[in-house]
């Protein structure tokens, strides 16, 4: 209910188009474009709510470019042709989603300001990858339960790649070699952004101690076969030593066809439901929780793993999650299946105590580079590189 409610009030306070957004300029050297979200603009409690981080980024992108000297303009992600019509050719940068459904228009208003520099903004690998890994995962679930309807997700529909790419002059990307090294044969300048994470999150290295290294915690959104929690629940399912704990919501019927008989026959396994990360479950469960495990098929940078790193979960990632030089503090699965997550879950358990406490101090260290703060440097950065400020 409380989730309906946010919806509710969000889209109310989304606006189509924002114009001449320059509350933190003293100096006007130009104007930008932006293409993302406006909710946050009107709503200014939305910068507290770091149910997805992107909340908070959004605005962030717009302050900063104001103190660089930029008035902005933003057209929020769910506007309509009519709306990108209305664009004119003012402008000295365009930065924008473009290679998810939700920035199904970026090529068309690229067009629209022919001398504005144009970033495309990648929150996600390059999408014809995206769409082919995506849909061999979910074929894979097939091959394995062929008796189990379900729907392709997470497949992106409305993007033309093509004409994307021809109206493309810098990327912003994210994540590891994965991500970014998808638009490496584009022959386009790359920058990396470092994205955030709740700044209430944080944990001491006396509650180290407290975690269980027994205890494991999948937190995920939506895409339940593309981030493979159904690899999970068979390995889990094989481990009554081992707990799991799912946060993630259970609205996709056609897969809870296959997670429900799991799941009550693992006395184990245990549902948590939607987890908001500012609340005192996801603070209780992160306290007792050792690992955070995400075998995902196709991810920019996973800020649900980046997240609990913030409360010294350590990592167990399929390098498709998008985690940096994750075998440094936590552990590979080297391939997106069954077996690879069994393989990597067997490993992890002959591990000694010590060797887990070291992990985790590693993992907490490594947190620090999914901050408020590493945003806004790293965004900062990238807009003084891209404008030569």
């Amino acid at each position: 209910m409380k989730q309906l409610f946010k919806k509710i009030i969000y889209k109310l306070a989304r606006r189509k188009l924002v114009i001449g957004f320059d509350k933190y300029c003293t100096e006007k050297r130009g104007r930008v474009l932006l293409y993302n979200k406006t909710e946050e603009y009107f709503l200014l409690g939305l910068l507290q709510d770091f149910s997805h981080s992107n909340n908070w980024e959004s605005y962030e992108m717009g302050k900063i470019l104001n103190q660089l000297g930029f008035v902005v303009d933003i057209l929020d992600r769910t506007a309509t042709m009519s709306d990108v019509e209305k664009i004119k050719d003012q402008y000295d940068l365009f930065i924008g989603l473009g290679v998810g459904d939700s920035g199904r228009y970026f090529s068309e208003i690229a067009k629209r300001v022919p001398r504005a520099i144009k970033v495309l903004y990648a929150m996600g690998p390059e999408p014809d990858l995206s769409n082919i890994v995506t849909k061999a995962r979910h074929d894979y679930f097939r091959a394995r339960h062929p008796d189990i309807k379900v729907q392709d997700r997470r497949l992106i529909l409305n993007v033309d790649i093509k004409n994307l790419y021809n109206n493309v002059d810098h990327i912003i990307a994210l994540g590891n070699e994965f991500s970014l090294g998808s638009y490496r044969h584009l022959g386009k300048p790359i920058h990396k952004l470092y994205l955030s994470s709740y700044p209430g999150l944080s944990i001491s290295k006396e509650d180290f101690i407290k975690k269980d290294k027994k205890k494991f915690l999948y937190f995920g959104g939506n895409g339940n076969i593309t981030k493979g929690l159904d690899l999970v629940l068979e390995v889990f399912a094989k481990h009554p030593d081992l707990d799991l704990y799912i946060g993630a919501p259970q609205t996709e019927e056609d897969f809870n066809v296959f997670a429900d008989p799991i799941i009550s026959n693992s006395l184990n396994i245990h549902r948590l439901g939607f987890v908001d990360v500012t609340g005192d479950l996801f603070h209780n469960i992160t306290l007792e929780c050792g690992y955070v495990i995400l075998p995902s098929s196709s991810e920019g940078c996973a800020t649900s793993v980046t997240t609990c790193m913030r409360r010294g979960l350590v990592p167990v990632v399929t390098w498709e999650a998008g985690i940096e030089d994750v075998e440094n503090f936590g552990y590979l699965i080297k391939e997106g299946t069954v077996r690879g997550v069994e393989d990597t879950i067997d490993f992890i358990s002959k591990t000694t105590r010590e060797e887990f406490l070291r992990k985790t101090e590693e993992t907490y260290k490594e947190s620090f580079k999914y901050t408020t703060q590493s945003f806004s440097r790293s965004f900062e950065d990238i807009i003084k590189n891209i404008m030569k400020i």
